[in-house]
């Protein structure tokens, strides 16, 4: 089933979409969690909560995100985890006190109209000289629920069946085309350098061969090859139709005239099937040629729509070899075949174009737990996910204040955020104060078009709510300038271009206060109080109130008991006390939520 991909909308635009499908149920034998009792290097009972179709592991290397991904393909019925993880005698498998190697998952089932959990553990049998993993009766030592007395599909007595789910898996590492594999990795005969140009000849014997045969199937469309009487060695030979190229074309940021897709073993030391994509962009060239990142695309994308609906995608680290922007086309495509297919895609990646623009609780964080097991964060932002990467994020939301008060407060309410979201945000005191910065910079700030908010003393307060200029019909332009006024407490100085085309001007200057007010109903918030010594002298007697920002100065300046203290001073004692302020103070969290509001919306 080929559907038709037409140009793709903002990634905000189909998170939203797919958040309403979510509301409504529309995803079939959802994994909604697992929980891993006894899992490799996760810690003990660790849990990952599936909140979002579209699932990103983010971890450093060894951390546990490909087995998790193992884990997850041996969840449905007729799949095992055993074809990744299995005991040899050099890591051996050791199962102690019954508690063998395990995990429990639940998913949606429709007629129960619930979420049930299916347990699989690993089993050995003697008899059997391979291992497998089983669904197991439910058990209680695992927290599970008893079962319901109730007749339903897919139940035993004690137990629930493992949903009934097809799976794609793909290990983007190991996507590698049948040229270099044969050139790189094969081992049937010693063409090490060292063995002088008789060991290259062979080589390059071998692989004109194979290139020899591999141009006439695709030239001739053979779909069928044989040498000598034996096992076929064309597995699938075909042209990319126009909506695959379409995709590969989008994704990757050039245009192709046709890609041929060809599964083979037609090099002579194969043994197994590989992939040759024979690409025209006017000139043809093969997978010899071309970039890996191109090979692996064309394996999503065509795999992706020939996948069923409801499929569970699998993908290990789909950004390899891969542009910046590229990961980010790519994103889109995943995100639009979760709408079209419903399908449940997770990921592992170390990208941060792959999880820049996913909602929190798609964003999964594996990091050590300081006992040598891996723990499970189930909602972080790419911030504080790319931290925990050592990635910093050198594109910092700046942050604009009235005074080095402000700062100092701001500052101290930036604790509360995670070390990521710390190291992103910029805080500026703009000389001048608010009237500097309603006046001057906010207007500069909307040509710029840059990354920046201003949190003003709340004595600049004037609405408790700011007009939204998206409701303000054409026919009431002409009040644009009493809301400004109604808003700020200056007027403001836009930027226009000049001319004497007065007609142009007056439509260039209409949209420029409405981005003015959009700026500010967007991008703009005030301190909790009147002013940032309200809130230094209330963490020092909460029973202080006062009714002007002018009385609150001169309070804090008696508490220090100096007349002659200077304004440096007096914020360097106030750190003193905002150090001593309890995390959870109600102000603290106000000013720190609406950061993180503004570093998720960045």
């Amino acid at each position: 089933m080929n559907q038709k991909i037409k140009k793709q909308p903002p990634v905000s635009n189909l998170i939203e979409n797919i958040q309403k499908m979510m509301n409504g149920k529309a995803f079939k034998n959802y994994i909604h969690h697992a929980r891993f009792p006894n899992f490799k290097g996760l810690e003990e009972n660790a849990k990952i909560t599936f909140d979002f179709p579209l699932t990103a592991l983010v971890g450093a290397n060894g951390s546990g995100k490909s087995s998790i991904l193992h884990a997850l393909y041996g969840m449905p019925e007729r799949y095992s985890t055993s074809r990744f993880w299995f005991s040899t005698d050099i890591d051996p498998i050791i199962d102690i006190n019954k508690n063998p190697a395990r995990y429990i998952y639940g998913h949606w089932h429709q007629k129960y109209n619930n979420i049930v959990e299916t347990r699989k553990a690993r089993m050995k049998r003697v008899n059997r000289n391979y291992e497998y993993w089983e669904p197991t009766k439910i058990s209680i030592r695992d927290n599970m629920k008893k079962m319901p007395k109730e007749p339903y599909e897919r139940k035993d007595a004690d137990r629930w069946n493992p949903v009934q789910r097809e799976v794609l898996y793909m290990n983007m590492k190991m996507v590698i085309g049948a040229f270099d594999r044969t050139m790189n990795f094969d081992d049937k005969i010693n063409y090490s350098i060292h063995k002088g140009p008789t060991g290259q000849s062979e080589k390059h014997e071998e692989m004109l061969k194979g290139a020899k045969r591999l141009s006439r199937v695709a030239s001739n469309n053979i779909q069928e090859w044989k040498l000598g009487g034996g096992r076929d060695r064309v597995f699938c030979n075909r042209l990319l139709n126009d909506n695959e190229l379409e995709i590969v074309s989008r994704i990757l940021g050039r245009k192709y005239i046709s890609a041929r897709y060809i599964e083979h073993s037609l090099y002579p030391s194969q043994n197994g099937s590989d992939l040759s994509v024979i690409f025209d962009r006017g000139i043809k060239y093969s997978e010899a040629y071309a970039g890996s990142g191109e090979l692996s695309i064309v394996k999503i994308v065509t795999e992706l729509l020939a996948s069923n609906e409801n499929t569970l995608v699998l993908l290990d680290e789909p950004e390899t070899s891969l542009h910046p922007g590229a990961q980010r086309e790519l994103l889109s495509f995943l995100l639009e075949m979760i709408i079209i297919k419903k399908l449940q895609i997770i990921i592992s990646t170390h990208s941060s174009d792959m999880i820049s623009e996913l909602p929190n609780n798609a964003i999964k964080v594996l990091e050590g737990n300081g006992m040598g097991k891996t723990r499970i964060m189930n909602s972080c932002s790419s911030l504080i996910a790319l931290n925990r990467l050592g990635s910093l994020n050198n594109d910092k939301t700046t942050i604009y204040v009235e005074d080095l008060m402000a700062k100092a407060v701001i500052e101290r309410a930036t604790r509360q955020l995670d070390p990521g979201e710390k190291l992103s945000i910029e805080i500026i005191v703009a000389p001048g104060g608010a009237d500097t910065i309603l006046k001057y910079i906010i207007p500069t700030l909307i040509i710029k078009e840059s990354k920046s908010f201003v949190y003003l003393d709340g004595d600049q307060k004037l609405l408790e709510t700011f007009h939204d200029p998206s409701t303000i019909p054409p026919s009431e332009y002409f009040t644009l300038d009493e809301k400004i006024k109604e808003t700020v407490k200056c007027k403001p100085q836009l930027l226009l271009n000049g001319g004497n085309d007065k007609a142009g001007n007056k439509v260039a200057e209409t949209d420029m206060k409405l981005k003015y007010l959009s700026w500010i109903y967007n991008n703009l918030s005030y301190l909790p109080r009147l002013c940032p010594d309200a809130i230094v002298l209330n963490s020092i007697d909460e029973s202080a109130t006062y009714n002007s920002s002018e009385e609150y100065k001169n309070a804090l300046k008696q508490i220090y008991n100096d007349p002659d203290i200077s304004s440096l001073e007096i914020i360097t004692l106030s750190k003193h006390y905002l150090n001593k302020m309890d995390d959870n103070s109600a102000d603290l969290v106000i000013i720190a939520s609406k950061f993180k509001e503004w570093i998720q919306r960045g």
